[in-house]
């Protein structure tokens, strides 16, 4: 607020809500607005509710936040900006859409507390893509596979907000495979970007059923160096379009110098699967503490994993125990990237 000379924020969005609160604010899950309101300004922080939501907001998703309760009745919405106005005494109050990623930053650098939160969900995220290769079978659909990682990922308290299935061609053909009624015949990429604190941890696996073509094998060793190029660039102080670089001649050294423009590369990641893409034009430093997940991909095969940027390398979070990896060499660090999973 000091930065900005305004007199307080109003925070709309959930995502944000969930950053300041650690809340559930949402009834709905659809769409961005938060059920409730938070203004800070420089005197207090306040609820702004309708009575609907105000009271189990603040027993059940606000206990213990030092917060007070400004309450409006839901058929009255008029009064709400009669409400603000008399907190903000007139003041200069801007929205958390207002100032857009002048605001969204302050979610960037994670606290303590917050990783080990992310910890958990990268964790779960791993364990989830584990379970559910191990359990499906040639000749169920991409949406029974979807279905399987739905109801594993409720096991875990995890929601899958990108569930993604490709079984065999599809998996050459489309870089964002909304699950369909399609059959498994032998091969089976899955990725999902799961939520949970209110955190969001990204992965790839992959699962072919009997000997794996070479075309595959060959685009999967090329799509593991990229990644491997991606993670091991991630350091403290490295500007995120460098990183980008590193990628790109990363592709082109693996003889597929284009794929690159078919899919985003991927980015910071956060309490959005990605608070940012990562391009070229990128100027963001990377900092420790943060976390990224980077998500190369060629025609039919993908890498993806989420990380947590440490001085002496990064540390992959979604590191699933019982599959296999392969040692990919890239700047001076050996990467365990996931190898296709064969059944």
């Amino acid at each position: 607020m000091a930065e900005e000379c305004i007199d307080g924020i109003l925070v709309t969005t959930k995502v944000n809500f969930k950053w300041l609160t650690g809340a559930r604010p949402y009834v709905n899950t659809s769409g961005d607005r938060a059920c409730a309101e938070v203004l800070v300004t420089k005197d207090g922080v306040y609820l702004i509710s309708n009575n609907i939501e105000a009271e189990r907001l603040l027993k059940e998703e606000l206990s213990g936040v030092p917060i007070e309760k400004i309450e409006y009745a839901w058929w009255k919405p008029s009064t709400y900006r009669n409400l603000l106005d008399e907190i903000a005494n007139s003041g200069n109050i801007l929205t958390d859409m207002d100032l857009g990623d002048r605001f969204a930053r302050l979610r960037w650098d994670l606290l303590p507390e917050e990783l080990e939160r992310f910890c958990d969900t990268a964790g779960c995220v791993a364990k989830i893509l584990e379970r559910v290769a191990y359990s499906i079978a040639p000749g169920e659909s991409e949406e029974d596979v979807a279905r399987i990682v739905r109801k594993v990922a409720a096991d875990y308290d995890v929601n899958p907000i990108v569930n993604l299935v490709a079984a065999d061609d599809r998996a050459f053909e489309y870089r964002h495979p909304l699950p369909t009624q399609k059959r498994i015949e032998k091969y089976v990429l899955i990725a999902i970007s799961g939520e949970k604190h209110g955190l969001v941890a990204s992965a790839t696996r992959l699962l072919h059923f009997g000997d794996i073509p070479l075309e595959i094998k060959k685009r999967h060793e090329a799509v593991l160096f990229v990644d491997a190029a991606f993670i091991a660039s991630t350091l403290p102080g490295t500007k995120v379009g460098d990183i980008f670089a590193k990628g790109k001649e990363a592709y082109e050294a693996v003889g597929y110098p284009d794929e690159w423009k078919n899919h985003h590369q991927g980015g910071m990641a956060g309490y959005n699967s990605r608070e940012f893409r990562a391009t070229s034009d990128s100027e963001e430093i990377v900092k420790k503490g943060q976390v990224y997940a980077w998500n190369p991909t060629i025609a039919e095969v993908k890498s993806e994993d989420t990380i947590l940027v440490k001085d002496g390398g990064p540390e992959i979070l979604t590191v699933s125990e019982n599959f296999p990896v392969k040692e990919v060499e890239y700047g001076g660090f050996s990467i365990k990237r996931p190898d296709i999973l064969i059944r």
